[in-house]
């Protein structure tokens, strides 16, 4: 009679956990590719102000973050410093946002989004909204609500950046 040393246990279980992790980050992988894929070929309905994919990016989290500085909302969609000032200065030309010295550090720009960079935010989320719809269209409502809440709880839970809009 074989006997398994508990080690040996411990080895087989972690592999099958990472083999799990690998297969689930390969899939939010895909998921995350499918809804770039089809907002990328929807942009010609929607980004009317043509800010491309980089720009929704900056202006959906200016409406998850509020007014933050530039450095933080730099760091928060992981840009460099001179693509995010790049990116600003074009949605600034634009009228999509604005920015302001912070009252408690003068050398420190606040940046937020303008009544029109609002509007450019709300036809961004129904555009990510019905991507996402799409691409969830082969499951049930039931399920799709398993997998929102399992998403908000895996995002707030993980103290995920973004993970539930601030109100200004």
């Amino acid at each position: 009679m074989d006997f398994i040393h508990y080690s040996d246990l411990v080895d087989k279980v972690n592999n099958i956990v990472t083999m799990q992790n690998i297969e689930l980050a390969l899939l939010v992988d895909r998921f995350m590719r499918k809804i770039h894929f089809g907002l990328q070929s929807k942009a010609h309905d929607f980004d009317r102000e043509r800010v491309g994919p980089g720009g929704g990016i900056v202006l959906l989290t200016l409406a998850d973050m509020g007014c933050p500085g530039l450095n933080e909302l730099t760091r928060r969609v992981a840009r460099d410093k001179s693509q995010m000032t790049r990116t600003i200065r074009s949605l600034e030309t634009k009228g999509l946002v604005a920015r302001r010295a912070s009252p408690d550090d003068a050398r420190v720009s606040l940046v937020h989004l303008t009544r029109e960079g609002e509007a450019v935010v709300d036809e961004l989320r129904q555009a990510v909204a019905e991507t996402i719809g799409e691409i969830l269209a082969p499951i049930s409502k039931q399920e799709e609500k398993v997998l929102q809440g399992l998403l908000e709880r895996a995002l707030i839970d993980s103290g995920a950046e973004g993970s539930a809009p601030e109100t200004r």
